[in-house]
C-alpha cells in the first residue's frame, strides 16, 4: 500500500489527479483526428498490458476514455497495473504527440503574426517606398 501511495504522488507530479480511488488525466491534442489516433495508441498499450491482468477483471472498469473535441481524458482504476499503464501512456504522449502539438502551436502563432502583419498594412496600403521615385 505504501508503494501505491508513493506511485500516486509521482503520477500527481506529472499531471494526474487522484479522486475517489481513481486516477485521471486530460491530454490536449492538435485535432479531433489526432485525439482518435492517440486513443488507438492507448488501446494498443492497454492490449499489451492485458497479459499482466490489465482490463481482465470483471468487477470493475479499469480504463475509461472520454473524447471531447481534441481533448482525451483517461480514467484508471488505482492499482499497480494501472499505474504502469499511466506511465506508459505518458511516455507514449511525450514521444509521439507532445512535440507535434508544440509544432502546431508554433505554426498557428506564425499564421496569427502573418495575419496581424497583413491587417496592419492593409491589402490596399502601399509600403512607404512605393511610388517615391
Amino acid at each position: 500500500m505504501e508503494d501505491i501511495a508513493k506511485a500516486i504522488e509521482v503520477l500527481k507530479s506529472k499531471g494526474w489527479e487522484y479522486v475517489d480511488g481513481r486516477l485521471s488525466k486530460q491530454y490536449i491534442l492538435g485535432s479531433f483526428i489526432e485525439a482518435i489516433e492517440f486513443v488507438n495508441d492507448v488501446a494498443a498499450v492497454a492490449e499489451s498490458k492485458k497479459g499482466r491482468r490489465f482490463m481482465s477483471r470483471q468487477d470493475s472498469t479499469n480504463l475509461t476514455i472520454v473524447i471531447e473535441d481534441k481533448s482525451v481524458e483517461l480514467i484508471l482504476a488505482c492499482d499497480d497495473v494501472s499505474m504502469m499503464m499511466a506511465r506508459a501512456v505518458d511516455e507514449l504522449y511525450e514521444m509521439n504527440y507532445a512535440s507535434e502539438r508544440d509544432e502546431d502551436e508554433l505554426l498557428k502563432r506564425e499564421e496569427d503574426r502573418e495575419r496581424a502583419r497583413f491587417r496592419s498594412r492593409g491589402p490596399y496600403r502601399k509600403s512607404s517606398s512605393a511610388g517615391l521615385r
